[in-house]
Order: structure tokens, then sequence, then C-alpha cells
């Protein structure tokens, strides 16, 4: 994978499991170990998995009433252009979209057709390959540029977190996971990465997400009318009465 623009051509094809990815039931597991206290924190009626790999992420403490998967192609629930998200403005609670932005034609599309069906302070949580891993040497080697999932391309953590401050998010945490140079040859998922990553989590192959969309009503605000001063009344020395003002 190569740190390309955000909008390309044409939409490419993202992964629909994670048996296609090098070591990606470890992956998957180690992101559900990281989600897992902040979905505990998500609930309402109506929570969207977008993409296969959303799907299969165990939440068990999500409490959400019900849930559904959305994709273009493969198993879903629900079969939808991300572009033209088939959902009406504030109808859902919570949105998951995991390896999924890196494949997409228009992402900031994408973004804006999900928070555009959140409502105000419904969740919006993503996952994605991190630019950052060492995993990105694996996919520069040239039989490899073009399978899953360095055919996609890299965002890094700090630029979506931008594109959802442009759409009124507020960053709830964020963070890295699965540390691995995903090689399918090497027995060990993490290769020596896990102790790494304690002290640089930059090494993680996935970064995570978690941001709720905040509302800022726009309100009428009244000036105060300036109070008038109150002046004491002082008696003035050597005033002169009036001859009306003696007493008769």
């Amino acid at each position: 994978m190569m740190l390309m623009p955000a909008r390309r051509a044409s939409a490419a094809t993202a992964p629909t499991s994670w048996l296609q990815l090098p070591h990606g039931e470890w992956m998957r597991a180690e992101l559900s170990k990281a989600l897992a206290p902040h979905c505990a924190k998500v609930f309402g009626y109506y929570f969207a998995r977008v993409g296969q790999l959303a799907k299969s992420v165990e939440l068990p403490d999500l409490r959400v009433q019900h849930q559904f998967s959305a994709a273009l192609t493969g198993e879903a629930n629900i079969r939808t252009d991300l572009e033209y998200w088939p959902f009406a403005e504030g109808v859902l609670d919570a949105v998951m979209m995991i390896g999924q932005l890196e494949f997409e034609r228009d992402p900031h599309q994408v973004l804006r057709e999900l928070s555009r069906s959140l409502i105000a302070d419904g969740h919006i949580i993503l996952a994605g390959f991190n630019p950052l891993s060492p995993a990105i040497m694996t996919g520069v080697w040239p039989a490899n540029v073009k399978k899953l999932p360095w055919c996609g391309r890299y965002f890094s953590k700090a630029r979506i977190n931008d594109w959802l401050a442009l759409l009124n998010f507020e960053i709830i945490d964020s963070g890295y996971v699965a540390p691995t140079m995903m090689l399918s040859k090497t027995a060990s998922a993490s290769v020596g990465l896990t102790h790494v990553s304690r002290f640089i989590p930059q090494v993680g192959a996935m970064y995570y997400i978690v941001a709720r969309k905040r509302e800022f009503p726009l309100t009428v605000i009244r000036h105060k009318q300036r109070a008038k001063p109150h002046v004491n009344a002082v008696p003035l020395a050597n005033r002169i009465k009036s001859p009306d003002m003696e007493p008769k």
C-alpha cells in the first residue's frame, strides 16, 4: 500500500473476510479487545456495521437493540453504495466501519454520508490500516502490491481525525492495535513487535478511532440594555432657596 490522494478514479475491491489478511483472525481479536471498553458505552436502537470486516468483529457489551451489516458486495443485510447511503438523516445511533475506507472511490463522501445518518451524539467507530506500521514494507514487495490489503490506500490516523473534525465529531479515543508485519509465512503474528508496541504504539498494523457527533445549535443572543446609572441625591452647600420655597 502506498500513500495516495484521498479520491481515486474508481473503487478497489475491499477484503470480504479476515482470512484474506495475513494473521487476520489474530488481528480481528486484537481489534475487538481494543474496542470493547468503548462499545460498552454505545447504546440505542440501530447500529450499522459497514463493510465485510466490521460484520464479524465481536462486541459482546454493545447495548444496541438492532444491528445490521451494509456493504456493496458479499453477504450483507443491506446492499448499498456507501457514497449513496440509503438512510435518512439522523436515524442511526452508531456506525462502525473497518478496513473499508481505504478502498472507496471518495472516502470524504462516504464519511459525509455516514455522518448525515447519525443522530446527535451518535457514535462512529473507524478502523483502518496504519501507514506508519512496519507492515508497509511488506506491501512494497512487487508480488504483494496488488494483493489485499496493500492494493488499497493508507490514511493516517491523524488525517482521519482531521476529516472527522470538519464534520463536527469529537474524538473520544484513538490508538493502534495488532503489531505485526503481516507475513503469512511467520508462525508468530507479532514477530516480536508486541514488546516494541509498548513504547512505540505506531507499529500497530491497524489504527482505531472512536468519535461522537456533536451539534452546536445557533441561538440568538439578546444584548441586555445598559442600566441607567443611579445617582444619589447629595445636598449642595450654600444652596439658595427660592422665595416660593420659604415656609409661610
